[in-house]
């Protein structure tokens, strides 16, 4: 990886750093961040391309939110607020604006500023992008039920501490972070949630098997809970794309189309057993 990130500065010393090369700085970044876990690099490089002459205004807007997910990564997170609302001012209508806008509501959600972030999420909710406007929807209902529940936020302030060190790819943290709320809140609805977010963890880190078992046990445990339709449609996209098991996956696939109807997952879901089954 070294050797390829090495292949990319020989190319663009020899091409030059400007808006014809823009992509190929951009995935070098992506290679220093998530490969090499060098974040400061890929800081440095997505800062000259965001800063060259000439660059057409959507690559641009799409470079910043990347450098602001790097600077949140780093723990900048002045940085990547700022960021964020220089895209969302720039492109207010267009798909990445409404991107932008939803990352800076995360971002306050992370802090702790949660009427704030939800204010923000509730108007996403009619985003033009259909992706943005359902992860606005389940975010905001997340919320406000945690929020509802809770006399006070420190269940949900130490889950989203949690969350933001899993963004940081800070995992072992985030492990333990979570722990506690399990510790200083007993059985809290938030017991569902720290199941699949560390089954997400196992997926980052490549533990399939151990991602399976956390995504089974929380559609046998909360089967009518806020992630119960998530859970179904990831377990059964490692059954088919990990573990080589298109039955099962069919199975699963169908399970929740038939009982989660309303889900947002529902569609593709119904799309991927068809496909599965041949049609």
């Amino acid at each position: 990886i070294r050797l390829l990130f090495n292949d990319y500065n020989q190319l663009l010393d020899e091409k030059g750093r400007n808006p014809r090369t823009a992509s190929i700085m951009g995935d070098q970044a992506r290679v220093a961040a998530f490969y090499l876990n060098d974040i400061p690099a890929a800081i440095d490089i997505l800062e000259q391309m965001v800063n060259t002459p000439g660059m057409n205004p959507l690559v641009q807007s799409r470079a910043k939110i990347r450098l602001a997910d790097y600077y949140l990564m780093d723990g900048k997170k002045w940085d990547a607020t700022l960021l964020y609302s220089q895209v969302d001012k720039a492109m207010p209508e267009a798909a990445v604006g409404e991107q932008a806008r939803y990352k800076n509501a995360m971002l306050s959600y992370f802090t702790g500023d949660f009427e704030w972030a939800q204010s923000q999420l509730d108007i996403l909710k009619a985003a033009t992008s259909r992706v943005i406007s359902n992860d606005a929807i389940d975010r905001s209902v997340f919320i406000m039920d945690h929020l509802n529940l809770d006399t006070t936020s420190k269940s949900l302030s130490l889950f989203a501490q949690a969350e933001l060190l899993i963004f940081q790819n800070q995992f072992e943290q985030a492990e333990q972070k979570m722990d506690s709320v399990n510790l200083l809140f007993p059985d809290h609805t938030l017991a569902e949630e720290i199941l699949y977010a560390k089954a997400k963890i196992q997926r980052k880190n490549l533990n399939f098997e151990a991602a399976r078992d956390l995504l089974e046990e929380i559609t046998i445990k909360y089967p009518e809970g806020l992630k119960a339709d998530n859970a179904l449609f990831e377990w059964a996209e490692l059954e088919e794309l990990q573990f080589d098991r298109p039955e099962k996956a069919k199975e699963l696939y169908e399970k929740l189309f038939l009982d989660y109807t309303n889900s947002t997952l529902a569609e593709e879901a119904r799309k991927r057993y068809r496909r599965l089954r041949g049609d």
